[in-house]
């Protein structure tokens, strides 16, 4: 197994320097907005700087008014969890032996040998990842979420594409299937926002 770079040797994730238009709305409330609910919004939030526009800073602490972005995600895009968690990999209820398998371990499973060590990168430039990671709960401002940050606006329609469709994004394994997906059906274009950090290798 490769373990990829230190978090201190690779630059953060960009996934929340989208632009504007690709974020999508909280709570109704669109990027740069600008209204008099915003501004009602700001007071009630108790921000310094009331100028009635939804910009990066009011969106950040109404983000974090509901309880950050993990739980902003559950709250905006309930659809993503409507369906039970399939048991993967074959476990069985009551097999307390059962280990859930790694990042690492997924990858190689889903990626083909060349791409993996790209893959992998990836996973660490968008969330971290490590290869010995058995999960992801990374959950960014655009809720994009887990390993690989699939935007949540899109779950539902590619993972029912990919195969994947009664899962949710934090599930390991459909996580990683679905960014294989991805990768093999339309390319790499999807985590450019994170090229910095992974074109390099």
């Amino acid at each position: 197994v490769v373990e990829v770079p230190s978090t201190s040797a690779v630059p953060a994730s960009t996934t929340t320097s989208l632009v504007p238009e690709d974020l999508p709305p909280v709570g109704g409330y669109r990027y740069y907005e600008r209204s008099a609910r915003v501004t009602a919004l700001q007071v009630e939030l108790g921000m310094q700087s009331v100028d009635g526009i939804y910009g990066p800073k009011t969106r950040k602490a109404h983000i974090e008014s509901l309880g950050g972005p993990s739980t902003a995600v559950i709250i905006f895009y309930p659809e993503l969890f409507a369906t039970p968690e399939p048991c993967s990999h074959g476990c069985l209820p009551g097999n307390e032996h059962y280990e859930l398998p790694t990042l690492g371990e997924l990858i190689n499973e889903y990626f083909k040998s060349e791409d993996r060590a790209l893959a992998r990168m990836i996973a660490f430039c968008e969330s971290s990842g490590q290869t010995h990671d058995i999960g992801s709960t990374a959950v960014s401002s655009a809720f994009a979420v887990g390993w690989f940050q699939h935007l949540a606006k899109y779950w539902v329609e590619r993972s029912e594409k990919a195969g994947w469709g009664e899962y949710h994004p934090f599930h390991g394994e459909a996580n990683v299937a679905v960014a294989s997906w991805l990768f093999y059906s339309s390319g790499v274009h999807h985590w450019n926002t994170s090229k910095a950090c992974w074109g390099s290798s």
